[in-house]
């Protein structure tokens, strides 16, 4: 079943570091806000305890843990209080 969106409710990519509006993105390729276009994404954990891979997909960035598998940004934003820095 297909539900289109509605005008206004479009997604709004927010800043992994403050989570403001993201207009611009840094080296990564991250979506961040212009204050932390040089900041860049550190060594992050998995909740299973072992370190995350980043890599680059055709649909943008994603994460690699060898134990869980590949997870997104939204993912991995929601298990660590939905901020990076």
């Amino acid at each position: 079943m297909r539900i289109p969106k509605r005008y206004g409710q479009s997604q709004i990519a927010r800043c992994p570091f403050c989570d403001s509006v993201a207009t611009a993105s840094n080296k990564q390729r991250f979506p961040v806000c212009s204050k932390h276009k040089d900041s860049e994404v550190g060594s992050i954990k998995c909740s299973c305890g072992s370190w995350l891979d980043m890599k680059q997909g055709p649909y943008g960035t994603f994460f690699l843990c060898f134990k869980c598998g590949p997870m997104n940004l939204n993912k991995i934003l929601a298990m660590n209080g939905g901020r990076l820095g």
